[in-house]
């Protein structure tokens, strides 16, 4: 009887881990999803142990120099559709997982400038983040209308 009890004990044990392994499996993806295309190529690149040089070789793409691989890898540029397909060909990674990093870049990007803007109005102003982001997006209201106005005048001036 008491046997049973341990086998079951033991059983549901493992059952635990297999549920938390895979947990963790997903938990993994799901944070690999939200990497940014620069520190994606990067981690590539040094996983294998190549140089830019060697990357570039690899690519064969007379457009592509170690210059330009440096660029993708501080976030300054971004591969094109094209490169991306020889890259996910090179590191035997799904495209689709280079085009959601690039995604994640643009997004990354878009949010940071607006947070920085938004927490110096409100430290600037002393008021709520909540009522920066308000003031912020009635700042740049009025900045589009002005840039509208400065060129329909100079349309009209010609």
């Amino acid at each position: 009887m008491e046997n049973k009890i341990i086998e079951k004990d033991e059983n549901k044990n493992e059952e635990i881990e297999k549920i938390e392994g895979k947990e963790a499996k997903e938990t993994k993806k799901v944070e690999e999803s939200k990497e940014e295309i620069e520190k994606m190529l990067l981690r590539l690149r040094v996983s294998k142990g190549w140089t830019r040089l060697q990357l570039v070789e690899k690519l064969e793409d007379n457009r592509i120099t170690e210059k330009t691989i440096k660029k993708w890898e501080y976030g300054l540029e971004y591969p094109d559709l094209n490169t991306i397909y020889k890259l996910s060909e090179i590191y035997r990674v799904p495209s689709n997982d280079f085009v959601t990093a690039k995604s994640n870049s643009y997004e990354k990007g878009i949010a940071g400038i607006n947070k920085n803007v938004i927490r110096f109005i409100s430290y600037a102003l002393n008021v709520s983040f909540y009522v920066g982001t308000v003031i912020t997006i009635l700042i740049y209201v009025v900045a589009l209308i002005g840039a509208f106005l400065f060129f329909l005048s100079a349309a009209y001036s010609i």
